[in-house]
């Protein structure tokens, strides 16, 4: 019972750590305007590519931004292109 609590205790410990390094841009979804310097930045929707991100100076939430009709964003490119043009890239996550 003793060593089944210290598990418990040492996988608790685990999840708070790598919850608390929790970035809003690492995983791609809306990013923590707070500590974004690049106002011009376009941020990608790795859930939805006709989607991204963008974090006006001054704003403290992300505005969610649609591609037209027919495209999806590359963040490469920071723009939407055509689905003909658009490839999956794997995510960075730090």
């Amino acid at each position: 019972m003793y060593k089944v609590s210290i598990i418990c205790c040492l996988l608790l410990g685990l999840f708070l750590a790598l919850s608390s390094a929790y970035n809003g841009q690492d995983i791609y979804a809306e990013p923590n305007c707070a500590i974004v310097e690049d106002h011009a930045r376009k941020f990608r929707d790795i859930s939805d590519p006709t989607h991204y991100w963008v974090c006006p100076e001054g704003q403290e939430k992300a505005d969610y931004i649609q591609c037209p009709d027919n495209y999806a964003f590359m963040e490469q490119q920071q723009n939407c292109v055509v689905w003909e043009e658009w490839k999956w890239v794997e995510p960075y996550t730090k």
